[in-house]
This record gives structure tokens, C-alpha cells and sequence, in this order.
């Protein structure tokens, strides 16, 4: 790969590195807490293309310099003639087609499709789980409302209403309301779900966002069912999708 391409790549990447960070794409890709890093990549790539531009525009000047008055007919030119045998690696050039699709066309964040191809909720670890707060409603992430529902002996879900947040995944065994988890990136993601029963939550189009309200309904059949408890709803509203989709 030529200089002058890879000068052009490092301003592309830097370029989208800090645009996802600014208008907060990131978060389709990556954890909040990682933003501080995104920044100082961009910075540091595009600070680095700056010099490699700057050095390669002073060393061709320099060089112009060198040649003026300089005999042009000696065998040089003879060499020259020959023909130029070097050979530009085109297949370079798709580097620049995943950083086009981040700078240009940020892709969604992970869905219901995603939902769709994990078989089950993943085993939790922990079976420690603290009293919930007081209050009417209690709102819950979708990974505390799960583990809870699977593995809380103290039963602390029972006869309290709860309000959950995700999105919702139509599948043939009925709606479910899904949340991706990461560690650190989409790359890591594993999605957490719940049945939803009733609220008319069957006529609502997969991936639409919403929030609900309802009680955990008693089973004990949780482990045979793939860890995916159901939630008798009593309210569900569709709201715009979180600056955060992910939960952490």
C-alpha cells in the first residue's frame, strides 16, 4: 500500500472514531465507560496522520529541490523507460470499507435477531440476592429480574410489581421481552428475556421498545424452560429506544 493511501486510512479511522464518539454510536458497539478511550484513539490516530502527511509533503519538497538543474539524460532515464515492474496492492483498498461503513452508515444495534439465535438465558452464577426497595413498583434491570426469577430462594419477586425495560421479540412460543448484556463489547453480547402474558403484547412488532409493568408468574419448571420466566403484565407503553441499549 502506497503512503499517500495509508495516510488517507489512518485520517478515515480517526475521523470515524471520533464521530461515533461524539454523536454517541459508540454505544452500539462498546461500554460507556470506554468513551475516554475511543476519544484518545481518534485523537492519536488522526495526530499521527497529521505527521505522516506533513513529513511526506516536506520530503517530496526536499527532493523536488535535489533535482532541479539535474542532468536528465543519462542512463537514468534509460533505466526508466524499461517500465515501471511495481505493482499497487489493490486488495489494500478494503480496508477502507469497514471504516467508510462506521464514518457513513453506523449500524444498529444488536435486536431481536440476536434474541432469536440464543437458545436460553444464561446460567447464573450468583444466588446472593439482596432485599428489593420498598415502593408500589420496583423498577429492575432484565438481568437482576432473571437471575432473581431462577435463583433467588428467598423469593423476594413474589407478589411484587416490577418494571422492566427492553425490547420485544416476537418468537413461536409467544412474545418475550429481551435485553443484551456486555462485558465490554456488542462481540460479547448474550441477551436476557422474559415471557410476556397478556397487555396485548402479541400484537406488538418485534424490536419495538418498550416498558412494562407486571408480576412474576410462580414456576417451577425454570430450569427445564431455559431460565426464561414469565411476567403477567398489567401496563406496557412503547418508548424510543435507550441512548444505552445494552445493559452492563
Amino acid at each position: 500500500m502506497k503512503r499517500e493511501t495509508q495516510n488517507i486510512l489512518l485520517l478515515l479511522l480517526g475521523g470515524a472514531l471520533l464521530k461515533i464518539a461524539v454523536t454517541g454510536d459508540y454505544l452500539r458497539y462498546v461500554k460507556a465507560s470506554h468513551l475516554p478511550w475511543l476519544f484518545g484513539a481518534g485523537l492519536v490516530v488522526l495526530v499521527l496522520a497529521g505527521v505522516a502527511i506533513v513529513r511526506d509533503v516536506r520530503a517530496g519538497a526536499r527532493a523536488a529541490a535535489g533535482d532541479t538543474g539535474r542532468d536528465r539524460s543519462g542512463p537514468a532515464d534509460a533505466c526508466a523507460g524499461e517500465g515501471d515492474h511495481g505493482h499497487t496492492a489493490r486488495s489494500a483498498w478494503l480496508i477502507v470499507v469497514p471504516v467508510l461503513a462506521v464514518l457513513l452508515v453506523a449500524p444498529p444495534a444488536l435486536g431481536a435477531d440476536s434474541v432469536l439465535r440464543t437458545r436460553k438465558n444464561t446460567e447464573p452464577g450468583n444466588t446472593e440476592f439482596g432485599p428489593l426497595p420498598p415502593g408500589d413498583v420496583v423498577s429492575l434491570s432484565m438481568s437482576d429480574f432473571v437471575d432473581r426469577a431462577g435463583w433467588d430462594e428467598r423469593q423476594s419477586l413474589d407478589g411484587r410489581i416490577v418494571r422492566l425495560t427492553g425490547f420485544v421479540v416476537q418468537t413461536t412460543g409467544g412474545p418475550q421481552l429481551a435485553r443484551l448484556t456486555i462485558s465490554c463489547c456488542a462481540a460479547d453480547a448474550f441477551a436476557v428475556r422474559t415471557g410476556l402474558t397478556g397487555g396485548r403484547a402479541d400484537l406488538v412488532p418485534s424490536d419495538t421498545w418498550v416498558e412494562v409493568t407486571g408480576r412474576l408468574v410462580p414456576a417451577d419448571d425454570t430450569r427445564a424452560r431455559d431460565y426464561v420466566p414469565d411476567l403477567a403484565v398489567r401496563t406496557l407503553r412503547e418508548i424510543p429506544r435507550p441512548d444505552e441499549p445494552y445493559e452492563t
